[in-house]
């Protein structure tokens, strides 16, 4: 697929009912604003502004799909979000204008709870329990990646608790990534990759083809980067709670104990699996909280990736790198761009 080439873009705004079936194109849209994130609970939200032309929009009920098309020969348009519609504000005058915030479809799952105390027994299959969660809440557009993988201790939520809350907790007993929602608005239930064996969704390079901004920002926080974390699991009366420890020793890393010259640690607890898993996620979180130590702010034209998606960056004067994505902001107009959060890897 090649973006490089002369576009004539347009967004493009679907009227769907409450089950994603497509009603009826949505005209009358002035402009808004989408966001979608890696690094927020609920993945995104947006705005649009749209002129009253009897579109008969059920607020409570319908939803919207924004899809970008580059008006590129050859290049097909794509989904950026999918998203429910919240109460508008109405401007009278010569026209009718209404501007309304729009939820993530993550919202549905978060603003479901349990009724009561919700328990699951040691050996329940994890990735059919998560799926059951997601439909009772009447979603079932999700698309999934099966897994062995079984609850090692019995797990218990209160009361109310969020059914994204339970799912979430669930998912990461699993080794997966939290539960997000992608641009055509199904849910996605997947193992995490870590970055560096994710294949790379895109490549900026500078030069005549180029489409990011030559201007672009580099922001480092090193004082805080751990080189030390510790996992606890949950245990129970007959067992004692399982820990796994992830510790930076290596030589060539300027974080590691050898070369700060004292252990930084971060800890968490309550975490569910096996020993391995429980190794594992503190080696995932000991890399995750080494990630930040380079964020990159780059603008750039609009292209299919997604958060989490792994990018090759190669500015002009300065060293490539490798990132991921952590957020992408949209701006709803014909000279649109991504304004985008990347993370170094």
């Amino acid at each position: 697929m090649d973006l490089t080439g002369a576009r004539r873009p347009r967004w493009l705004y679907t009227l769907l009912d409450a089950a994603d079936v497509p009603l009826r194109a949505l005209d009358g849209v002035k402009g808004g604003s989408c966001e979608v994130a890696a690094t927020t609970r609920l993945g995104g939200s947006a705005s649009l502004t749209i002129d009253d032309r009897g579109q008969n929009i059920d607020w409570m009920s319908h939803r919207v799909r924004i899809t970008y098309d580059p008006g590129i020969r050859g290049v097909e348009a794509w989904p950026i979000a999918t998203m429910l519609f919240t109460t508008p504000k109405t401007r009278h005058g010569m026209i009718v204008t209404q501007t309304v915030d729009l939820l993530s479809k993550m919202s549905i799952i978060d603003e479901d709870s349990v009724a009561a105390r919700f328990s699951l027994a040691a050996g329940t299959p994890i990735i059919p329990a998560v799926v059951s969660l997601i439909q009772s809440t009447g979603e079932t557009r999700i698309a999934v990646t099966d897994s062995d993988a079984t609850l090692t201790n019995a797990m218990v939520w209160e009361p109310a608790e969020s059914k994204l809350t339970i799912i979430n907790d669930l998912l990461d007993a699993a080794g997966y990534w939290a539960l997000w929602c992608d641009g055509s608005g199904q849910f996605r239930v997947e193992p995490y990759i870590a970055p560096a064996d994710r294949a790379v969704s895109f490549v900026f390079e500078a030069g005549e083809v180029s489409i990011h901004s030559p201007e672009w920002d580099q922001e480092q926080d090193l004082s805080s980067v751990p080189n030390r974390y510790i996992v606890v699991g949950t245990g129970s009366d007959s067992a004692p709670a399982l820990s796994a420890e992830a510790i930076n020793e290596d030589p060539e890393s300027p974080y590691s104990v050898q070369n700060r010259g004292r252990v930084i640690t971060r800890s968490e607890t309550g975490a569910e699996g096996t020993l391995p898993v429980l190794q594992a996620l503190a080696q995932r979180r000991l890399r995750d909280a080494m990630s930040p130590v380079a964020k990159l702010a780059v603008s750039h034209a609009i292209v299919p990736l997604d958060p989490n998606d792994v990018v090759d960056f190669r500015p002009r004067n300065a060293d490539p790198a490798r990132a991921t994505i952590q957020r992408m902001s949209y701006g709803l107009t014909f000279d649109g761009q991504c304004s985008a959060e990347w993370r170094e890897v």
